[in-house]
Parts: C-alpha cells; structure tokens; sequence
C-alpha cells in the first residue's frame, strides 16, 4: 500500500491557522512568506537557548507559531531537555576528549544558575 501524501488539512496540522476556510488560508499564505521557513527557525529556537532573541524575532516566531505546531514543538522539547539537564547536572555523561573539563564545569554551572 502506498504512503498517503502530505495532507494540510485540520487533521494533519492541527495548527491555530490550519487552512480550514478561504480566509485562514490567505492569512497562512500571508504568515508563511513573512516569517522565517521551518529550517531557519530551528535555527534561531536553538539559538534562543544561549542568547536572547530579538524582540522582532520574537514577534515572527509567535507568528510562525500560528501556522506550525511543529516549530512550536519543536521549542517545547528545547526548554524540556534543558530543564532535565539542569536538574542533573552531575549526571552528564563524560565526553570522549573532544571538550575540556572546564568547558563542561562551565556548562554545569550554567546549567545550575537558570534552574
């Protein structure tokens, strides 16, 4: 049996926005080509971790937000994966030489600071 094709229905992305009558899809249609594609927000949510975001940037992404529950996903697992590493800081495993020790100590303590 062959694999059913992409589907933007509301079924297949239960997004905010979800291409559901004639008027939200203009306004995907409007929200896609002013807000970054998927690739260049992973990007950017992955550099929020480690420095602030740009309050226009912001703005995108909540934007982006409207038309994808993927990218919105996807920030989730970010803040869920750094909040798990803070509360075991002791536990990271140890690397195979390619970062020093004191990078990881500093990294540690990082972590501990914003939990």
């Amino acid at each position: 049996m062959a694999a059913e094709p992409y589907n933007p229905s509301p079924i297949g992305n239960p997004s905010l926005l979800a291409r559901r009558n004639w008027l939200q899809t203009r306004l995907v249609i409007f929200i896609g080509k002013h807000t970054p594609k998927c690739r260049e927000m992973v990007r950017f949510l992955s550099k929020s971790m480690d420095e602030p975001m740009p309050l226009i940037m912001r703005f995108r992404k909540r934007l982006h937000f409207l038309i994808c529950c993927w990218c919105q996903r996807y920030e989730e697992q970010l803040h869920y994966l750094r909040k798990t590493a803070a509360e075991y800081p002791d536990h990271v495993p140890q690397s195979s030489g390619s970062v020093s020790g004191e990078l990881k100590e500093r990294w540690k303590e990082t972590l501990r600071r914003r939990v």
